[in-house]
């Protein structure tokens, strides 16, 4: 584990510096007055920030920060200290809150932001486009999707913000400030003990917010399959293209893909010969061309359609036109 303590004076160097882990664009409201504080613990797993600096700086991740570095292979654990986090993403996906405090749920602001102050801790994701007002001073801990995402099924983009103010939030935030107040005297095995145990109580704090029930699975599945069936031919069903354009990150849907037993693959085959089979019901397009538009050649595309309908698409097109004449 290694221990870093930097102090600097000027915004563009720290604009360098906070980059290092994840690039955005930096403004300053008093760019000539700049003084600032950050202590590092760190390996090639897990990373523990802390950062003292002068309220007013805003940070943007573009759309082409998230091209160029997705960061989509780890979440941030940020625990504000006698300041105010904010964020607002980009995409019109609801943040979804945790309870707990004694006055209710805690919920976005009326312009979309999410803030979070002393007592309260946000688990994000920063894999889309949003724009951060990271406050004077706070935690921060990079922790391993699949630290959380082992335990934990995806349920779309992650923006849960926790109670630390009583029962197992008040150890989770205890243990961040601990830990980074030994500063350089743990040592890596027990840095990265520590940093997992965090992981799973932070999933535990989770566990009655995030674990979808049977139901939920289903209706997630259902909403993929109507996309991809609804895009064939139409729009763009690579796996990348659909997971964004349902809130996810592509490992997210995988993840959801694994829970219900079946691969994106095998559902966007299946889908595609479903959209066919819609297709075919009509005398036009060309069967050649149904296959084109649906990603078959036109060979696998009637051996595919007879598994998985009984007929070729020839015999379905002849029946499904008599029974409409009949009709």
């Amino acid at each position: 584990m290694r221990y870093t303590a930097l102090s600097i004076g000027e915004a563009e160097e720290w604009s360098e510096l906070t980059n290092t882990f994840v690039p955005m664009e930096h403004r300053y409201l008093r760019p000539g007055r700049w003084q600032s504080h950050l202590t590092v613990q760190q390996n090639s797993r897990y990373n523990l920030l802390r950062w003292d600096e002068p309220d007013g700086r805003v940070a943007d991740r573009t759309r082409g920060y998230v091209s160029r570095v997705p960061a989509d292979h780890f979440y941030w654990l940020v625990l504000p200290q006698h300041s105010v986090f904010g964020v607002r993403f980009a995409d019109p996906a609801t943040p979804t809150t945790a309870a707990g405090r004694h006055h209710g749920p805690v919920r976005p602001d009326g312009d979309g932001a999410i803030r979070v102050s002393d007592g309260q801790a946000l688990l994000m994701g920063l894999d889309q486009e949003c724009r951060l007002r990271p406050g004077a001073t706070a935690y921060a801990m990079q922790i391993p999707r699949t630290d959380i995402e082992r335990h934990l099924p995806p349920t779309g983009p992650m923006r849960r913000v926790l109670d630390l103010d009583s029962g197992l939030g008040k150890v989770v935030g205890s243990m961040v400030r601990s830990m980074h107040d030994e500063q350089d005297r743990l040592g890596e095995i027990e840095f990265n003990a520590l940093c997992e145990r965090i992981g799973e109580l932070v999933c535990l704090l989770l566990t009655g917010d995030m674990r979808p029930h049977h139901d939920h699975l289903a209706e997630t599945m259902t909403a993929v399959r109507e996309y991809v069936r609804g895009s064939v031919g139409s729009g763009d069903v690579r796996l990348p293209a659909v997971a964004h354009a349902l809130g996810w990150s592509p490992r997210q849907l995988r993840l959801i893909l694994q829970q219900c037993g079946t691969t994106y693959r095998d559902l966007r085959r299946d889908e595609s010969l479903r959209a066919a089979r819609t297709m075919l019901e009509q005398p036009y397009p060309t069967i050649a061309e149904v296959a084109a538009r649906c990603g078959f050649t036109t060979t696998w595309f009637s051996a595919a359609f007879k598994q998985q309908f009984g007929e070729t698409p020839r015999e379905f097109r002849k029946r499904r036109l008599a029974e409409l004449v009949e009709r």
